[in-house]
């Protein structure tokens, strides 16, 4: 029987927790009230990996994790108590490693090897480039950092760099046993075996290398020359053609057999947007698992951008977190921050056009290979409109780029002939945005371009098209998530994966009529405030949100702090380092998660300084912008010349901390009562002040949440207070139908300074109301908000029993009422 699904718990297995560690926590999660187990990936990954997406054998759990009998262990436990599991998997890449048997063999078979099918690999172009070395190849030869080994066990001989080895074809080990007077590698008595090696020594290395089905290459070519699709610009994750039936058939050879096993009971597809097809591969596994078990997709929705209609139960939620946020986020006071970096020179250019600069930034570095290769696609069968209107080459790859730079969304969803109305509204958005911003040749090129999007004739048409929209998405997260997101300090709580700079703000109504929708379809799909993709915790983000109620305090706090901070950064050729706009960046980093020590601090800004590409980056970081900047860092942490500093950052913050609970408290309500699915993520029943990962994926003190179950005394009054309540909120999903699969219905509430948000969830005799407030007045002396006496009908409904309260309470921020049973 499957479990139906109410709660999910996000766990993120890795060699240093496995799943007799999740085994251990399974009466935890079920006194905590959850549903489901949500397991990342499980399958065989590179030795080490900490996420397991580097998927290296998809036909087999890992042995790291506990392996196959591990992970029936803790699925039978979890079973045991009603529980089911919704397994993390990935269709769209596999580790290009010496770890994965599929990519050896195609490495040691070229296209002729079966599992050539399952990577998308432009053999074509020649040799498969294998872009892994530290230096060229010349230089890596001559530095004899390259060298040959026999493996008699496997039949191989191996070309071994560093911890890399990657296998020869099968005529150059013959030619070389050859040379030895060796027959064959299995069974070498010791002399065959000395005089193979001797063979091996003296081989002539660059040889041996021109005549493989692959090419070793200096790393930084990949920017420049890839012939094989990979995820993002991550040289070590190579594409798989999951369209293919072998491909699709090995995928998902192991979860669907812990599907028919009963050990599993849903799918988490990562990252959807990768796929040639992805309505075709829903439609496909949804027939392979049949009508009831919950597939749910990692999909970035753009505001305002409806998730096709696959046969799917929803997203992973990031939409859904993003809302919650832009309910809590004063619109107004965001404006005045983004005002107040516009006055200082700090910001310029509108939102669309610092997108659009960064997408082309990552376009033609990180993704630049990418480009190439869809450029010859697109000049494929041009010759005739090139003459016509006089384009150039150069013109048809700048008009490449601008497709890509314009795409007003992750990407569109044409087949390769056929395409509909949704899809033609993105190609006229994007062509709208060229006309209004680019030069008149590339528009020239563009308009050749767009037309061959609507109207393939050529096999290469067809299959731009495809490679178009499997490009438009890396540079979306590339140009938007990771690069501006870092650039764009106005209020970081905005900057989130799936967020928006251009409408950070949600209205009540918006709200209401999502979730009316919502309501009608029973909608089960996630609701998350923390993933392991996360740029920030629920509490970092509630902290951040919750400035925007007193913007004046803020900007107060900038203006007081300006001066102090200039004083600590360095001088560096007449330019401060840290520059003024990274100072901002880190004092909200530091704002946010304070208090926080100097090691966590300093992963966090390298990661987000490499990212902005402003001063430095991940292939030639500039190490004196990085140290400088983590030494003003640290200076405000520890340095006795920044007192005065964290003095102000500690009055700031008992200014915020009303607010600030307000917001965190009413998150977590709404995460658990609007419809859909709450997903905790490991650890956040506590307050959780993370930063990105892998910040967020720090060690979790487990004993402690324990004695939260356990009704401790030894938890902190904070702790205590968040884990009361996501703990009571998940007893009442279990309680009351309502919250799992009732409608939604606004409620109308007086205006006020606390600008209430009030909704009714009902099922049958199962009746749930809820009122949050969305705003704390600056005059509040403390966050008991007045709820207006139209919410409570007293006599009809009963408040929601949150934990053990005693007379030094605080008074709770929100309203969570049943109505009485008949």
């Amino acid at each position: 029987m499957t479990p139906a699904l109410r709660a999910t718990y996000r766990l993120q297995f890795h060699r240093g927790f496995t799943f007799a560690d999740a085994e251990a926590l399974v009466p935890y999660l079920v006194d905590l009230g959850i549903s489901h187990l949500y397991a990342s990936p499980i399958t065989m990954a590179v030795p080490g990996s900490t996420h397991g997406y580097d998927v290296a054998d998809p036909t087999r759990i890992n042995p790291e994790l506990g392996g196959e009998e591990g992970f029936e262990r803790l699925a039978r436990r979890l079973g045991e108590h009603g529980m089911g599991v919704l397994l993390d998997i990935v269709p769209n890449h596999m580790a290009a490693s010496g770890h994965n048997p599929f990519w050896l063999d195609m490495l040691e078979h070229g296209p002729a090897s079966p599992s050539a099918r399952l990577f998308d690999v432009a053999w074509d172009k020649g040799q498969l480039l294998l872009p892994v070395l530290g230096d060229p190849l010349r230089a890596s030869i001559e530095a004899g950092t390259l060298t040959l080994r026999a493996d008699p066990p496997a039949e191989r001989i191996w070309l071994v760099y560093a911890d890399h080895r990657f296998p020869l074809r099968p005529e150059s080990v013959a030619h070389l046993c050859a040379a030895a007077g060796v027959q064959e590698l299995a069974g070498l008595d010791g002399d065959a075996r000395t005089r193979l090696d001797d063979v091996l020594a003296k081989a002539d290395i660059a040889s041996l290398v021109d005549s493989q089905h692959w090419r070793l290459a200096w790393w930084r070519t990949a920017a420049h020359d890839l012939n094989y699709r990979r995820f993002f610009n991550i040289t070590d994750l190579a594409g798989v053609r999951i369209e293919e039936p072998e491909a699709f058939e090995l995928i998902h050879r192991l979860p669907l057999d812990l599907l028919r096993r009963g050990l599993i009971h849903g799918l988490r597809i990562d990252h959807i947007d990768g796929l040639a097809d992805p309505a075709g591969y829903c439609a496909r596994l949804r027939a392979a698992v049949g009508p009831d078990i919950p597939l749910l997709v990692e999909k970035i929705l753009e505001p305002r951008e409806a998730l096709r209609d696959w046969p799917i139960d929803g997203t992973t939620g990031y939409e859904r977190l993003n809302d919650i946020n832009g309910l809590f986020l004063d619109a107004e006071a965001y404006g005045a921050f983004e005002e107040d970096l516009r006055s200082r020179h700090l910001l310029t250019g509108t939102p669309a056009a610092r997108l659009a600069a960064a997408k082309r930034q990552v376009l033609d570095t990180s993704l630049n290979a990418e480009v190439d290769a869809l450029t010859a696609l697109a000049r494929d069968g041009l010759d005739a409109d090139i003459r016509a209107g006089d384009l150039t080459e150069p013109a048809i790859r700048q008009a490449v780029v601008a497709l890509i730079v314009h795409c007003p969304v992750y990407r569109s969803y044409a087949l390769a002939s056929t395409h509909d109305a949704r899809d033609e509204a993105i190609w006229q958005a994007i062509g709208d945005a060229i006309g209004a911003s680019e030069d008149p040749l590339t528009q020239a090129a563009a308009g050749v371009l767009l037309d061959r999007l609507r109207q393939p004739r050529l096999d290469s048409d067809r299959a731009f098209r495809l490679r178009f929209q499997q490009l438009s998405g890396p540079a979306m997260a590339k140009g938007f998530e990771d690069t501006e997101l870092y650039r764009y300090p106005v209020l970081l709580s905005v900057n989130e994966v799936g967020g928006s700079v251009q409408h950070p703000a949600c209205t009540i109504e918006d709200i209401h009529a999502v979730n009316v929708a919502r309501g009608a379809t029973r909608a089960a799909d996630l609701i998350p405030l923390a993933t392991h993709d996360t740029k920030r915790g629920p509490g970092t983000r509630a902290r951040l949100t919750s400035l925007s109620f007193q913007p004046e305090r803020w900007l107060r706090f900038l203006d007081d702090t300006r001066e102090p901070c200039a004083e600590l950064a360095q001088r560096h050729e007449g330019a401060m380092q840290p520059d003024a706009l990274d100072q901002l960046m880190i004092l909200q980093m530091l704002v946010s998660a304070w208090p926080i020590n100097e090691e966590r601090v300093a992963a966090g800004l390298t990661k987000a300084l490499r990212e902005a590409k402003r001063h430095t980056n991940w292939e030639t970081p500039d190490e004196g912008y990085e140290a400088a900047s983590l030494a003003f860092a640290a200076a405000i942490l520890n340095g006795a010349e920044a007192a005065p500093l964290r003095d102000e950052i500690g009055h700031l913050l008992a200014a915020l901390a009303p607010a600030e609970r307000v917001v965190g408290l009413c998150q977590i309500v709404l995460q658990h009562t609007l419809p859909g699915t709450p997903d905790i993520y490991q650890g956040t029943e506590f307050p959780d002040y993370s930063l990105m990962d892998p910040d967020n994926r720090r060690p979790v003190d487990w004993a402690a949440r324990r004695a939260a179950v356990a009704g401790s005394g030894e938890v902190g009054t904070g702790d205590r207070e968040t884990f009361d309540l996501i703990r009571a909120l998940l007893g009442l999903r279990r309680r009351e139908p309502a919250l799992v699969e009732g409608g939604y219905a606004p409620l109308s509430l007086p205006a006020s300074p606390w600008r209430w948000f009030g909704f009714e969830r009902g099922a049958g005799d199962s009746l749930v109301r809820v009122v949050v407030p969305t705003r704390v007045p600056p005059e509040a002396r403390t966050n008991a908000p007045p709820f207006p006496v139209e919410a409570r009908e007293p006599g009809l409904w009963h408040d929601l029993p949150v934990g053990r309260r005693d007379a030094t309470d605080p008074p709770r921020p929100f309203l969570i009422l049943t109505r009485a049973r008949r």
